[in-house]
């Protein structure tokens, strides 16, 4: 609950509509509490005495009270909805710039399905809350509480009858939202494992169709679909059993006055005197009574937004309190322009609190150099280049760039003086020229055409229907692997870095398409550092360095043909790809 209350910090820019919403409701409800109090009126003073004009004027009374109230509660309702919209707005918003800062080691915790139930379903929740919950519980509180004012000043006997009744009924109210709040957690829980299986098999349909796996598949889907229904059948079976209790109770308080009320309206009758209750008061009484408890049956139904709302809330918040990449300090350096050295000194790493993925790694890359990084799947390539923009920080040890820590530049000097093309290629859905001009969304038509021209793309672009305007379906859909690999490098090409880290980017790409590629890229940044990983030996056995990984250590360094003659791991991996012969 707490967690919900804290949800109330983004409305405080909303906080004149609210404020104004709530005076509008605060007059349409006082306006509803007066038409009780008229109706007496006409039955005591119209109806009772045959003055037509009296039971005219009170009638017309009650109407114009019903279309005022009923103005000032739409136009309530008016500025809540634009508050809870407006408030549902800025959570997305902080939900997603924390996204967006949140450091790769959390990204790898968080499930894809998971986040966006936290930006879609939660967020919705929180703002049908305000929009609706809120709204029935302000509404409530002023109705009970103005009903039972006016209940006591007008016969207290009878008011202490709805006294009795009401607390209890609010305690059971209570007592049910503190024991269903931990259910409907488990509800949410349940929805996420649902919603990241499904994206889970979307995103590898083909694999699950390859495989033959659609009948496990569903039976799995299945399996957490009835978890899901199990869970928010509890929750039903909770909020079902809670309404008829209500509505008994208000039962049960409506015959209670009518008994106590119909023996003194009688009791006044026979004895023929005015100050007993009279029948009008006793009517008022009534709808009083209802005013009172319909608003404690309303606190029910909003019970289930309250629960929903609460757990919702502590999701959200969990994410927002995540915590966020490094902040960026005063001292730390932007940089225009990178020479390109890198220097790893006795740089070890590993994620989470698993085993070391890189061990006292020492290595240096001077400028302009053409490096090349080799070894066996798992060795500890990706884990190394990935550590040099920043998006793992290393856990021992530090690294250099142009002689200064990396952790001491800003994030915008690492992210656009750093290109890094990674193994798992990602474009986003729009148009080709959209994805080559990511990094780079003001680059004119000719330096789009230059970069993929550069990455060996120009070509199967132009034979597409519609070229460089060809729509790219999500991940790339509509594409071959080598294609989306070379719009990949092609967008980093764009992006003009100081170094360049390609890593194991040509696995699709046919033997005389890589060899194109890894020439155009070569003289392309002649100047500037490049780092190639592969697993491949033709693709790196022309730079000017090449450096073996494995088991996360560094075992060897050197030219092509000084680790063919000197370095045997270096060796087992060519006589598994070639003979020595045709090196």
């Amino acid at each position: 609950m707490i967690s919900l209350l804290r949800m109330f910090s983004f409305l405080k820019k909303y906080r004149l509509s609210m404020t104004g919403s709530f005076f509008l409701l605060v007059i349409s409800v006082a306006l509803n509490l007066s038409q009780p109090k008229l109706v007496e009126l006409v039955i005591d003073y119209g109806i009772k005495a045959g003055k037509f004009d009296l039971t005219l004027l009170g009638a017309l009374g009650i109407l114009v009270a019903a279309i005022i109230g009923f103005t000032f509660h739409f136009a309530s309702g008016y500025l809540l909805i634009g508050a809870s919209q407006g408030m549902a707005y800025d959570i997305r918003n902080n939900l997603y710039n924390k996204l967006m800062s949140l450091p790769f080691t959390s990204l790898d915790r968080w499930r894809t399905g998971e986040l966006m139930v936290r930006m879609n379903s939660d967020v919705t929740t929180i703002m049908m809350f305000i929009r609706m919950g809120f709204f029935m519980i302000i509404q409530s509180v002023c109705m009970i509480t103005g009903s039972l004012i006016i209940m006591f000043l007008t016969n207290a006997r009878l008011a202490t009858i709805m006294a009795v009744i009401m607390p209890s009924t609010l305690l059971l109210f209570f007592i049910v939202a503190t024991l269903i709040r931990p259910v409907f957690m488990k509800v949410r829980e349940k929805l996420d494992n649902l919603n990241n299986m499904l994206q889970e098999n979307l995103a590898g349909a083909k694999v699950v169709r390859a495989f033959a796996g659609q009948s496990s598949e569903i039976d799995r889907f299945e399996e957490k679909n009835r978890d899901f229904l199990s869970q928010s059948l509890k929750v039903g079976y909770i909020i079902s059993f809670l309404f008829p209790v209500l509505h008994l109770a208000g039962q049960l308080a409506l015959t209670a006055t009518l008994w106590v009320g119909g023996t003194l309206v009688i009791e006044n009758f026979l004895s023929q005197q005015s100050r007993g209750l009279s029948l009008g008061q006793l009517v008022a009484f009534n709808n009083y009574a209802l005013l009172a408890m319909f608003p404690i049956i309303m606190l029910g139904m909003v019970l289930s937004f309250i629960s929903m709302a609460a757990a919702s809330a502590t999701r959200i918040e969990d994410l927002l309190k995540e915590p966020s990449r490094r902040p960026e300090i005063d001292h730390e350096q932007s940089m225009k322009r990178i020479e390109g050295s890198i220097e790893f000194r006795n740089v070890s790493f590993h994620y989470g609190d698993g085993e070391n993925a890189l061990t006292d790694i020492s290595l240096t890359i001077t400028p302009g150099q053409r490096i090349g990084i080799i070894g066996t799947t798992g060795a500890g390539k990706s884990s190394l280049v990935h550590l040099i923009p920043l998006f793992y920080e290393p856990c021992e040890g530090e690294i250099l760039i142009d002689g200064i820590d990396n952790r001491n530049l800003t994030f915008e000097t690492l992210r656009t003086r750093i290109s890094v093309v990674l193994q798992e290629t990602m474009l986003f859905s729009g148009t080709i020229r959209d994805n080559i001009a990511f990094g780079r969304p003001e680059a004119d038509n000719a330096e789009i055409e230059r970069a993929a021209e550069v990455a060996c793309a120009r070509d199967f672009i132009l034979e597409k229907e519609h070229a460089w305007d060809e729509p790219v379906g999500e991940r790339g859909a509509g594409l071959s692997g080598g294609q989306r690999q070379r719009i990949a490098i092609a967008r980093a090409v764009l992006s003009q870095p100081d170094i360049i880290i390609l890593d194991d980017v040509t696995s699709s790409v046919d033997i005389e398409t890589e060899n194109r590629l890894i020439d155009n890229l070569y003289n392309e940044f002649a100047e500037k550092t490049a780092i190639i990983i592969s697993q491949k030996i033709n693709t790196i056995k022309n730079s000017d360095n090449i450096v073996v990984v494995d088991r996360g250590k560094i075992a060897g360094r050197g030219t092509h043909e000084e680790l063919l003659a000197e370095n045997e791991i270096y060796r087992e991996i060519a006589t598994t790809q070639t003979s020595l012969l045709q090196l």
